[in-house]
């Protein structure tokens, strides 16, 4: 198991790699390090969430809270033709 990063660790998050959010299990994908002096007085950093396409801002406030992210290797987003042979395999089964 990789281990977590959290706010501390910003120069570490790889611009494009996916991530896993401790908190919610969600995964995300590093946009990158904005300034935000409004935000907890510094740098934040910026993710998207794979499903929805929301954003989450990870700040110091949310560092405290206990906020923090395992990478995921290889993580690759489902393409339509994967996702439709995966639904007609599981429909299959249902009696």
């Amino acid at each position: 198991m990789m281990p977590s990063l959290n706010w501390h660790d910003l120069d570490s998050f790889e611009p494009g790699a996916f991530y896993r959010q401790v908190e919610s299990g969600k995964t995300v994908q590093f946009v990158g390090v904005a300034s935000m002096p409004e935000v907890d007085g510094g740098d934040v950093g910026v993710f998207r969430f794979v499903e929805g396409g929301r954003c989450l801002i990870a700040t110091k406030g949310r560092y405290e809270q206990g906020q923090t992210f395992t990478p995921i290797a290889e993580y690759e987003e489902p393409d339509e033709a994967t996702t439709a042979e995966w639904r007609a395999f599981v429909d299959r089964d249902e009696p």
